[in-house]
């Protein structure tokens, strides 16, 4: 990434940038981690639409508090500016890397998963009265009216027994979590958007899918997300990341559950207009599977 990108930053700040590299989250907008003369890093954020930035900024400021009082950093706005083509957002880094795909992949995860799964549980418990959040993962009925919608639409990129396993898990969708609680969801709750620093986990990143949803969202999201790295990956570290939420493994329903949010959520991200075409090839790649692992 080329530091002339980023001369009206520093004119912002009124410090030179000493290093700035492509972000390997927030990849919906432009996202860079920048070094400036002083040590310090900060990330600069352009925004497709103005309204996915103010919400940022209102989700973070209304969760940073409360959330340190968790042991959870979440960035801290540094400047801003909304009325701006692009709007664009300048917020501290907090301690801490993002989990890659190389520590996934290492002896070290299953460690790392306990301290995730503890983290999404202080996250979830966090108070978001302020804040108007998307509620329709919290309301399975509703949820599964959109599925069935997002499904018609796909049905040309699946065959007819896919299509019908499809079918199935949505029917089953109020059976499996009518009357559960809602809580509140980072939304994409994976590795990539995890702090960590040797063997700790220091905060998150990447609020644009803060919502209220079922308990099990991100947890299902996760493993969705690590099950990428691998099969046996994720089956080393998920014991942890349960035990690191509370959850017992042995509780009814659970994998059931899991699997219905997976398949739900991947099936909402194909229905994203705005998905790059080989991630779309990824993600029905996943739905597939994902649905072949419940039918068998």
């Amino acid at each position: 990434m080329d530091r002339a990108d980023f001369g009206w930053l520093e004119q912002v700040l009124d410090q030179p940038i000493i290093e700035a590299a492509p972000a390997a989250w927030g990849s919906q907008n432009h996202t860079a981690v920048v070094t400036l003369a002083d040590g310090s890093r900060v990330v600069s954020q352009l925004f497709r639409r103005g309204g996915d930035a103010e919400r940022r900024m209102r989700v973070m400021d209304a969760l940073r508090d409360t959330a340190a009082d968790k042991g959870i950093a979440i960035p801290r706005v540094r400047r801003f500016e909304l009325e701006e083509d692009p709007p664009w957002i300048v917020f501290e880094m907090p301690p801490g890397e993002p989990c890659t795909e190389f520590v996934v992949a290492g002896p070290r995860f299953p460690m790392l998963a306990r301290a995730m799964g503890a983290m999404l549980a202080g996250f979830s418990e966090l108070p978001c009265a302020d804040v108007e959040l998307d509620d329709m993962w919290a309301r399975p009925r509703y949820l599964g009216a959109r599925a069935d919608a997002w499904a018609e639409c796909l049905a040309p990129a699946l065959s007819a027994e896919q299509a019908a396993d499809l079918e199935a898990v949505l029917a089953d969708l109020p059976t499996l979590f009518d009357g559960r609680p809602a809580v509140l969801a980072h939304g994409d709750y994976a590795p990539v958007n995890i702090l960590v620093r040797a063997d700790i986990v220091t905060g998150l990143l990447d609020f644009e899918s803060v919502r209220v949803a079922d308990p099990l969202y991100d947890a299902a999201w996760w493993a969705w997300s690590v099950g990428l790295a691998g099969a046996d990956v994720l089956a080393a570290a998920w014991p942890s990341f349960l035990e690191g939420m509370g959850i017992d493994p042995a509780e009814p329903l659970l994998a059931q559950r899991i699997r219905s949010m997976q398949v739900v959520r991947t099936l909402e991200m194909l229905a994203d207009a705005d998905l790059a075409p080989g991630m779309w090839r990824v993600v029905h790649e996943r739905l597939v599977s994902l649905l072949g692992e419940m039918s068998g």
